[in-house]
């Protein structure tokens, strides 16, 4: 079964899709929220799902639009969840501002898990009081720490920079190779911009030897990549944050990609893709599919 989490803009929560085939997605409990926040601003935007080391389900999302934190909770079903932590990810950087779109991926060399995200920083002693973050870009970068428990971090270290602001990292594992997708942040948030695409990245050891970023692979402007494995392509989903819409582009090997359909529910934003055993089907079947 494959598994959608995102939030929507009436609902700043963590919503549930579900499909057999990756192709039609229905939403679960209605199309209500299963989980709001509580710690924090009380937000859960751009939620995550991944499967931990404990088998545990990990969602991480992000804590409003100028928190350093993001938040962690964990789940056995994806319907009931752990009480939420804020990890302090960016709190030991001067200048931080933010800690936006948060993911992680399991680096199989060492058994080391990375977290993800995006994040202004500026110096000491700057600040984002009276910046408007929800509609104008500013200048970011990726960043990283990482875990073997969910319980003991390193501290974060710039993870991507490649000269221009970038947001909404996101990575999956391919012939032996790290396949990372990412929206070029620069241009203004107009259907006639520039820039504000998804292009694709590779790296073989997490957060060095990156290839030249190849693109667009989606138009403009979009945001919030996700990647998923369909039968023997791969799909990547990306959010049409001005029209409301979602599209997606599909690829037999994550370099070349071609426009792609996919039907999900109204009013998805940020979404993101997780394959879930078997066993979790039947209580998401139960929960208002």
């Amino acid at each position: 079964m494959y598994v959608v989490s995102y939030f929507t803009d009436a609902d700043e929560a963590l919503h549930l899709a579900v499909s057999q085939d990756g192709q039609e997605f229905s939403p679960v409990n209605e199309g209500r929220p299963l989980l709001r926040g509580t710690v924090g601003t009380g937000r859960l935007r751009d939620p995550f799902i991944g499967i931990g080391p404990d088998g545990l389900f990990h969602l991480l999302a992000t804590d409003g639009w100028t928190s350093p934190s993001i938040v962690h909770t964990t789940s056995a079903d994806l319907l009931t969840w752990s009480e939420q932590e804020l990890l302090p990810v960016m709190a030991g950087i001067d200048g931080a501002h933010n800690a936006w779109a948060p993911e992680f991926f399991l680096d199989p060399a060492t058994g080391l898990y990375h977290l993800i995200w995006s994040s202004v920083v500026e110096g000491a002693g700057s600040t984002a009081e009276g910046r408007d973050f929800a509609n104008v870009g500013q200048d970011h970068r990726i960043w990283h720490c990482t875990t073997s428990d969910f319980v003991g971090y390193s501290p974060a270290e710039l993870f991507f920079d490649p000269g221009y602001s970038v947001i909404d990292a996101t990575v999956t594992h391919h012939d032996g190779r790290f396949v990372m997708a990412f929206k070029d942040e620069r241009g203004t948030n107009d259907p006639s911009t520039d820039h504000k695409y998804i292009l694709v990245t590779t790296f073989s050891q997490p957060g060095t030897d990156f290839t030249r970023p190849t693109g667009p692979v989606s138009p403009a402007p979009v945001e919030g990549p996700a990647f998923f494995r369909r039968g023997e392509e791969w799909v990547l989903l990306f959010d049409h944050y001005l029209e409301g819409r979602y599209g997606a582009a599909s690829s037999p090997d994550g370099v070349r990609w071609t426009r792609s359909e996919i039907s999900l529910p109204n009013g998805i934003r940020h979404a993101s893709v997780l394959t879930v055993p078997g066993e979790h089907a039947a209580a998401l079947d139960g929960a208002g599919v």
